[in-house]
């Protein structure tokens, strides 16, 4: 049995998916990324919107725009359970694991983060998928995700689940949770039920027509939360 995560991009988007069945509400703007950063204001009217009760996570893009764009204010955080940000574009350098933990010195010691994967590591230009769940570990991440740079396509995590083992074993043997994401569905979510997640995170599949830039559907909402709960 695994719970279902949601990204949405408003108020009303949120209240859809809590009451068509998700468990976690994730904060984003896919417009601007496979971690888009949603605007402060839009974070602050989401998680003030949902129950206390109900876990909110946070995308903050990539950490190579972390110098270009404003840190978020400590008012950001107050309610926010989890943040990831991305390390696209960091593939060939050699500190940026050290660049992430001075982000992290900086944006307040709480909430806690999500280590990020992509799938498609080379596309993404990412570092090697076990450098970040050393990363992770060694920084008491609260969890792992594995996502996908590139959206529209099935993610390499369908491809070849068996390789991806070791490794979210790895990370969850340290105690980090295990999300998986990346333009996944139903049936997606049976292939990958042996690798035993504690969520899946959707957005496209969530939304109508399929389309990541369309709104949510609680139909699709509602249908992928009993997809997740019901695996074995």
């Amino acid at each position: 049995m695994a719970g279902l995560l949601v990204s949405v991009r408003s108020v009303h988007e949120a209240l859809a998916a809590y009451q068509a069945g998700a468990q976690v509400i994730d904060v984003k703007e896919p417009a601007r990324g496979p971690l888009g950063r949603a605007d402060n204001l839009v974070v602050r009217a989401v998680r003030d919107s949902l129950p206390d009760a109900v876990p909110v996570s946070l995308a903050l893009g990539e950490l190579k725009e972390a110098d270009i764009t404003p840190p978020p204010p400590n008012s950001l955080w107050p309610g926010i359970h989890w943040r990831k940000i991305g390390f696209s574009g960091l593939g060939q350098e050699p500190h940026w694991a050290t660049r992430w933990t001075g982000l992290r010195a900086a944006w307040n010691t709480e909430p806690r983060w999500i280590g990020v994967i992509y799938a498609d590591w080379q596309a993404a230009e990412s570092p090697h998928p076990d450098e970040i769940v050393d990363a992770a570990i060694a920084a008491g991440c609260a969890g792992l995700l594995v996502d996908t740079w590139t959206k529209g396509q099935p993610s390499p995590l369908v491809k070849d689940p068996a390789g991806w083992l070791g490794r979210l074993n790895r990370a969850r043997q340290a105690g980090l949770l295990i999300v998986l994401a990346g333009s996944l569905d139903e049936r997606a979510f049976q292939e990958l039920a042996f690798l035993q997640p504690n969520f899946f995170a959707v957005r496209g599949a969530a939304c109508r027509l399929g389309e990541r830039g369309s709104d949510i559907d609680p139909e699709r909402v509602r249908s992928l939360a009993a997809a997740a709960s019901g695996l074995q």
